[in-house]
């Protein structure tokens, strides 16, 4: 993974050397015909290019937070939930919110139409008031599954926000809307950035025709139709455009982009006045993409570390009990299992199952069970040792691997447990079985994993609330 994440970034640097080196020597050579064309050809579209792949990845952690707060199996067993409880929503929110560093989120129920804020506040939407627009235009945009709406709102103090509203579907049904939002005055920051960096002015029309950090207002009040109503169409139709217009004498050159990821449409504006010097222009674009190389190759290590300890967190961990789960498991099971034939080191499994867990849930609920299950994985942690590996192997079943530990050290280990399990103050009380098997030479993975669940089923079939060994 190290090497192939250098090659990476060793070509990217390479392509992004090489093409701001191509691009502003064809500049410099082409401008000797037509300087304005110059520009709006290359250095504004070069410019556009760069603050649009940069923002993206600025932009991308909140998008891929409301995704997975859309396609969230939690969220999908709440909203379908008869009764749902708040609690449990509110404080999924608010973890959810703080772990990304979210500025606010938010879930509305589309069946009931009604708002959840993070802090615990709700109130219900009127789909026929102005302040609803926002859901109207997130649950019917046929583009993505999500939008991006800056507004001003009194659930969030009335600060400027911008939100990523994304659709929860299942099963081809609208469930209702998930999301998040990040300030708009740290985009502003971020935008003068690079305002200063290029000399160039830059703001966005966003999908409401609105154009965002026009001047130094947070909200806009100024529209594509208002500033460039003879260009406006041609903007939104065209994922690239690029046009000048006059101002109190004054030519603007102005480069439009298309950001699908967003849903914003980019542009960068340079006034172009006779005293612009090429070879300045020249000079400034070889330093600055010397520059942005640096910055892009930073980010997208950063964002690359962050998102992939992320994304193997999600695929290896159980999220509700937050152990290994199977896929996880079975990898180091076989790691061990190889140690232990070759180097005849002993290797010990128990396989757990909590007793009558159906029963559980049926009288006290899927959550409560959820609980319980927790509860019994940090049980399972505080117990086994430093070097145990544990496992939720599906259900209410659960595996311990014991590295460098014999069978008699494993069944202490078991009863250790089961005393520790009727001594605790549980929400519901349990108890469990165990089977109990250490590995043999030349044994197969599958005839491990059969051994210990033969006894386990002999613990279920002599009464249960028991520890059996293998034969």
């Amino acid at each position: 993974m190290t090497h192939a994440r250098r090659r990476c970034n060793l070509i990217l640097t390479l392509l992004l050397l090489a093409g701001f080196t191509f691009t502003s020597w064809f500049s410099f050579h082409m401008a000797h015909n037509s300087l304005s064309e110059g520009i709006v050809d290359d250095a504004l579209p070069l410019t556009s290019h760069l603050i649009s792949t940069d923002l993206q990845k600025q932009l991308q952690a909140p998008i891929y937070v409301a995704q997975s707060m859309a396609q969230n199996h939690f969220v999908h067993l709440w909203l379908n939930d008869s009764d749902p409880s708040t609690d449990q929503l509110f404080v999924f929110l608010d973890k959810t919110r703080k772990l990304f560093q979210s500025q606010t989120s938010f879930l509305v129920n589309h069946k009931t139409l009604t708002y959840y804020h993070y802090d615990g506040r709700t109130h219900r939407l009127d789909l026929n008031a102005q302040e609803s627009l926002w859901y109207q235009q997130a649950i019917t945009s046929s583009h993505r599954d999500y939008i991006l709406n800056v507004d001003v709102t009194p659930q969030d103090n009335f600060r400027a926000i911008v939100y990523v509203n994304h659709k929860i579907v299942l099963n081809g049904e609208l469930l209702g809307v998930a999301g998040v939002g990040i300030q708009l005055s740290d985009l502003r920051a971020l935008i003068k950035q690079y305002q200063t960096l290029y000399q160039r002015k830059v703001y966005f029309a966003d999908h409401q025709g609105r154009l965002l950090f026009y001047n130094q207002s947070l909200l806009p009040n100024r529209t594509l139709h208002s500033e460039f109503g003879a260009h406006q169409s041609a903007i939104i139709e065209q994922k690239n455009y690029k046009f000048s217009v006059k101002h109190n004498g004054v030519e603007r050159l102005i480069n439009s982009r298309y950001i699908p990821e967003l849903g914003w449409y980019l542009l960068v504006e340079q006034e172009f006045t006779t005293q612009t010097k090429l070879t300045d222009a020249l000079i400034a674009n070889l330093l600055l993409g010397v520059v942005i190389t640096l910055c892009i190759l930073a980010i997208a290590q950063l964002t690359f570390n962050q998102y992939q300890s992320r994304l193997e967190a999600i695929a290896l961990t159980d999220k509700l009990c937050n152990v290994l789960n199977r896929q996880a498991f079975e990898p180091q099971l076989q790691k061990h299992i190889a140690r232990a034939r070759m180097g005849r080191v002993p290797l010990s499994l128990l396989l757990l199952d909590i007793d009558h867990f159906k029963q559980v849930n049926d009288r006290h609920g899927h959550l409560a069970g959820d609980r319980v299950l927790k509860h019994f994985a940090q049980l399972c942690q505080s117990v086994a040792n430093h070097s145990d590996i544990i496992c939720r192997w599906g259900g209410e079943e659960f595996m311990i691997l014991m590295p460098n530990t014999y069978l008699s050290h494993a069944q202490q280990l078991s009863e250790k447990l089961r005393e520790r399990l009727a001594a605790c103050e549980c929400e519901v009380p349990i108890t469990i079985s165990v089977g109990i098997a250490q590995y043999q030479p030349q044994e197969s993975e599958d005839e491990f994993l059969k051994r210990a669940d033969d006894a386990l089923y002999r613990a279920k079939n002599r009464g249960r609330d028991r520890v059996e060994l293998a034969a």
